[in-house]
């Protein structure tokens, strides 16, 4: 009896000694509790999950030396295309070691390249206040130029690419534009109006840090932060809209960093997140679309219905993507965004 009940208490702590803490980068509320802590159960480990709210500082951790302190990143396709070509990112598991992998759809997983997974896409439009106002958006020119019922009401975000799309899209024009003239023009109609704008900070941040956050009404977002600031609210006060003049397709995607020396746990957990079961229930948890038609058919009707999250064709054709700018293009798109900030700052 002495000897079983020895083996049982040598078998706990081997298994408490064996436990390790995987870590990743994430926008907050952006994966399932419920799969992380049954992944947490049934494995024995500890997801670790450390939040960022900005693209540009994600990827300059992930680029620095101090990124060893991270396995994996949630990652925009473009930069994980980027970092992943500069040996940034590991390579992507096989289909042996990744299951997973075969119910993703074609087009997201090439979207994502060799060094990332496709994990959620959706659109940029605006969350608005349903209590502040009744009627939807339905142009971006109501973001940039709102009238004064929603001055210092409204919100951007400090994004070199999507702090000037709204600009870009009213006027028909490339997100992806290098015409310095266009870029420079959007830089003056933004800057026109920053007297209106209340904050360049993400709006599920200011919502949840600043003491003004009663004050914000509209904002540039992505889909499914309504959800989340429905979250921080405690009521169905948020609603997200995308805009007549068109959108953007995003595609997040998901990656180990370069540094990480837990790639075997990694892929432990990716393969309990990429089971058929699990990716659509992520996806319908957070409420943004999966990249796996296969996961989509077992959602609910009502989830597939939803057109914030699983836009109509007609829009999905009016939409634009990101592509990879020169280096030239990032320098002033940066300048642009650090004056307008700094600009609203000062005011």
């Amino acid at each position: 009896m002495k000897r079983l009940l020895l083996l049982f208490v040598f078998l706990i702590m081997g298994r408490i000694s064996s436990a390790e803490t995987l870590t990743l980068y994430t926008w907050e509320e952006y994966i399932s509790d419920d799969i992380v802590n049954a992944w947490e159960k049934s494995s024995g480990h500890t997801l670790k999950q450390i939040y960022f709210d900005n693209e540009e500082d994600r990827d300059a951790l992930v680029a620095s030396n101090t990124a060893q302190n991270i396995d994996l990143t949630i990652i925009d396709h473009i930069a994980g295309l980027q970092l992943g070509s500069e040996g940034m990112l590991q390579r992507v598991p096989t289909p042996e070691e990744l299951p997973g992998l075969s119910h993703l759809d074609e087009q997201w997983r090439s979207g994502c390249g060799e060094h990332a997974i496709p994990y959620f896409w959706g659109t940029l439009g605006v969350v608005y206040r349903t209590d502040k106002i009744p009627t939807p958006p339905t142009s971006w020119k109501q973001l940039l130029m709102p009238d004064k019922t929603l001055s210092g009401h409204v919100g951007l975000f400090e994004d070199y690419t999507d702090l000037l799309a709204p600009a870009l899209l009213l006027k028909g024009q490339s997100i992806n534009t290098e015409d310095t003239t266009q870029l420079k023009e959007a830089f003056e109609l933004i800057k026109q109006n920053l007297p209106k704008v209340l904050t360049f900070e993400y709006p599920v941040t200011f919502v949840d840090r600043n003491p003004k956050s009663d004050e914000l009404y509209m904002a540039l977002a992505y889909s499914g932060d309504q959800f989340t600031l429905n979250d921080r609210a405690g009521s169905e006060i948020w609603n997200y809209t995308t805009l007549q003049e068109g959108t953007i397709t995003w595609l997040d995607c998901l990656a180990i960093v370069s540094s990480s020396k837990k790639r075997a746990l990694a892929i432990d957990f990716l393969k309990h997140l990429y089971t058929l079961e699990n990716t659509a229930k992520n996806s319908e948890d957070i409420y943004v679309a999966t990249p796996s038609s296969q996961a989509k058919a077992l959602q609910s009707q009502e989830f597939q219905d939803d057109l914030t999250v699983y836009p109509p064709q007609a829009l999905l054709k009016k939409s634009q993507q990101y592509s990879t700018l020169s280096a030239s293009n990032l320098y002033l798109r940066n300048r642009i965004t650090s004056s307008l900030v700094k600009l609203h700052d000062s005011q």
